[in-house]
């Protein structure tokens, strides 16, 4: 009993220094847009015990404190499926009241938990003047329409650069600029990126703060890709269209609540477009080196050569390792000289590189195997690999040392010797007079007269054989045929997998099990096209299915409506979601299943 006791006493101990240790977050909250004569409130939360007054918050000089720093503490334990968890958060929570409008800056807060110290970031506040406009908010306008200013919701595209050379990358963001309340995304069409290899960024999708043409906006980044230009000169990336979904309050004059104050909820949809973007792609300057073909960025390399000496007829390698960051997707393998008499095979290529919003990094490893059939003494010339670095606008070669082979003979009598040369291209040939046994001139043996065509054994291997090959024949026939049935089968019944998925889907929303239901959806959708066209799931991205289904002729529209609904699944999995977009989601899943099906079968 005592030791129960115990345990109890230390248990909430124990709880509180693993929250302390684990990943500690410190933030902000505060609103974008105030009014002026309003007070707001200003919470920094931390999800760890801190230190006994180690909190120090901002002067908050353009503002008058009407309260705080009041202090809230919360600890909760729950134990799932027999597993525990635990949660601390602790809250400082100051009310404000603005003293004239404008934009303003509420700096960091600093907070200690076990000696280290976190801040938070400092956040923009804009302050507008009642007869301003103040999208979102109650306007005298009882026309919702009106009720939301031009600037109040845009849709931007940025790009990191738009100046630069055929190869080198770009990151373009999709960036949504928000002054109220988006309560979710209706549609989204993405623009071509004709003349870019582009590839999908993983990116952070929690929501910042951005002052744009002097307002303050919550921005919320859509997508983010990489750009690489195939092509030199002016490419206009055209306009991305995006239709929104916007809740609206506006004063309604006719129907006064004393509760509500005459405030009316409602909601419009917006058509937001991005400005095209136009990027100057530079072609590359006069003067490349010969080894020099089309690779970009800043490389280093390094080589592993064979053994000084080996034997003729045995096989060895170069090893070459290409590391950096540029255009390694797009690099061809360096060229090696090697001598004629060399049997050269081909080259092996091992990548091990990653995609970065700076682009794409790591290590690409070339082997070049081969047999030396010539003993001698061989040179093998310098090996060079050249590229453009765009920071210093150059061309910049790198080579590996000349290396000396000695290639011994192996004593079998078949490798040739030739003369040391830095290029053996041949030499003189040994006769050899043990390999093949010279023609008999005599008279042939009684023996080998006697034929051996149409001999009772002649037949009877000629049956084997010709039984042999049939057997052979029907058991690959077979096996091709289930196979091209297991494929065409899995291709033919892919809508009926699907509609199975979304049933379950459908089971999950019915017992309101969110994250279940668009786990199952996400599993039905990726399914599908991966069973449809026999594309292995792993393989498959959003740009790879647009691409599948433009080919089979799928309307463009269908196409990034299933792409779409793969979106908001993603998004919906682990953020806050009502059943009825469930219900929205998975109909719109079943709607268009069923359009890909009819324009697939055409």
């Amino acid at each position: 009993m005592m030791r129960l006791r115990h345990f109890l006493l230390v248990l909430p101990l124990l709880m509180l220094s693993w929250v302390a240790s684990a990943q500690v977050s410190f933030t902000v909250d505060a609103p974008a847009l105030t009014a002026l004569g309003q007070p707001f409130r200003v919470a920094f939360s931390v999800d760890a015990q801190p230190e006994n007054g180690s909190f120090a918050g901002p002067s908050f000089a353009d503002f008058d404190i009407l309260a705080g720093p009041s202090v809230s503490t919360g600890h909760s334990v729950q134990f799932i499926n027999g597993k525990q968890s635990s949660s601390y958060n602790c809250t400082y929570t100051y009310v404000l009241m603005p003293r004239e409008s404008g934009t303003f800056t509420i700096g960091s807060a600093s907070i200690k938990v076990e000696g280290k110290t976190y801040t938070t970031k400092p956040q923009l506040v804009e302050v507008i003047a009642e007869n301003e406009s103040a999208g979102g908010s109650a306007a005298s306008s009882t026309s919702p329409e009106t009720s939301i200013g031009k600037d109040d919701v845009l849709l931007r595209l940025k790009v990191s650069s738009t100046d630069l050379y055929k190869g080198e990358s770009l990151r373009a963001s999709l960036v949504l600029y928000t002054r109220v309340t988006v309560e979710n995304i209706e549609s989204l069409t993405m623009p071509p990126f004709d003349g870019f290899w582009s590839q999908e960024l993983t990116f952070d999708n929690a929501p910042s703060r951005e002052e744009y043409n002097g307002r303050v906006y919550e921005t919320y980044k859509i997508t983010e890709l990489l750009l690489s230009p195939q092509e030199s000169g002016k490419i206009v990336i055209p306009e991305a269209v995006m239709n929104v979904g916007v809740q609206v309050v506006v004063q309604d004059k006719r129907s006064y609540d004393p509760i509500f104050g005459g405030r009316q909820v409602y909601r419009i949809s917006r058509e937001l477009k991005s400005a095209p973007v136009t990027i100057n792609v530079k072609e590359f300057p006069a003067g490349a080196p010969q080894s020099f073909n089309g690779a970009v960025g800043s490389f280093t390399l390094s080589s592993t050569m064979p053994e000084a000496e080996i034997e003729a007829n045995s096989a060895d390698q170069i090893e070459l390792t290409l590391s950096g960051t540029g255009n390694l997707k797009f690099i061809t393998a360096p060229r090696i000289a090697f001598p004629e008499s060399f049997e050269v095979y081909d080259t092996k290529v091992v990548d091990n590189v990653k995609l970065t919003t700076t682009g794409t990094t790591g290590s690409i490893t070339y082997t070049y195997p081969f047999v030396a059939r010539s003993a001698g003494t061989f040179t093998i010339p310098r090996i060079e690999f050249s590229f453009f670095n765009p920071e210093t606008q150059s061309y910049e070669t790198l080579a590996t040392e000349p290396f000396t082979l000695v290639v011994k003979d192996d004593g079998s009598g078949t490798a040739t010797t030739t003369p040391s040369s830095s290029y053996n291209y041949g030499g003189p040939m040994r006769q050899l007079d043990r390999d093949i046994r010279f023609i008999n001139t005599g008279k042939l043996p009684a023996k080998a007269l006697a034929p051996f065509i149409l001999t009772p054994l002649y037949w009877l291997v000629i049956v084997v054989m010709v039984a042999l090959a049939i057997v052979i024949f029907v058991v690959l026939r077979k096996r091709l045929r289930e196979r091209s049935n297991t494929v065409a089968r899995r291709m033919r019944h892919a809508d009926k997998i699907a509609v199975q998925r979304l049933r379950m889907a459908e089971r999950y929303m019915r017992d309101e099990n969110r994250h279940a239901f668009y786990e199952e959806m996400l599993r039905a959708m990726w399914g599908y096209i991966s069973d449809k066209f026999n594309i292995p799931v792993a393989s498959l991205t959003k740009e790879k299915i647009r691409e599948e289904l433009y080919r089979r002729n799928v309307a463009e529209t269908t196409a990034e409506q299933f792409c779409e609904v793969i979106s908001r699944s993603e998004e919906a999995q682990y953020a806050p979601s009502a059943t009825g977009e469930m219900g929205d989601i998975y109909a719109e899943a079943v709607e268009v299943i069923s359009k890909i099906e009819s324009a697939v079968k055409r």
